[in-house]
């Protein structure tokens, strides 16, 4: 039958270089370091709420796509916040820090919702978009 409910847990990407992500999301997304695993060269990062959010696994430097290059793989994946200012707010400092925007700043066609994506530093596609039903009922 499938599932009938559901809330995503957590994304964890793969990166090249741990310490550069970490620092990626906590200045573009306001994140914070929940755990770190030096032994398998994990991060966690959070927005408060959960233990983690996303999840940051670095690769040995040599390491190729498991699944090789000829098949696709993460298109991308969104975080919400609450205004559509809040996404027109993130561009300034996106093009101060010389991140590459992909879309956006945009209200977008289908969903009616301001939304801005851009590439984290290995090309990871990230949303930021305004969704207040989100956020109803909660502090």
């Amino acid at each position: 039958m499938g599932i009938q409910q559901a809330i995503l847990g957590h994304v964890v990407l793969n990166v090249r270089n741990l310490e550069q992500s970490e620092e990626f999301y906590q200045d573009i997304l306001g994140m914070m370091v929940s755990a770190r695993n030096p032994i398998t060269r994990m991060s966690f990062l959070s927005f408060g709420h959960e233990h983690h959010d996303i999840a940051l696994a670095e690769l040995p430097a040599r390491a190729k796509r498991i699944s090789g290059e000829e098949f696709p793989g993460m298109h991308h994946f969104c975080v919400y916040v609450r205004t559509p200012e809040e996404v027109d707010a993130i561009v300034p400092h996106l093009k101060k820090k010389g991140i590459p925007i992909v879309s956006g700043p945009e209200n977008l066609e289908v969903a009616g919702n301001r939304s801005v994506s851009f590439l984290d530093p290995d090309g990871n596609r990230l949303e930021v978009a305004c969704n207040a039903n989100k956020f109803e009922g909660k502090v």
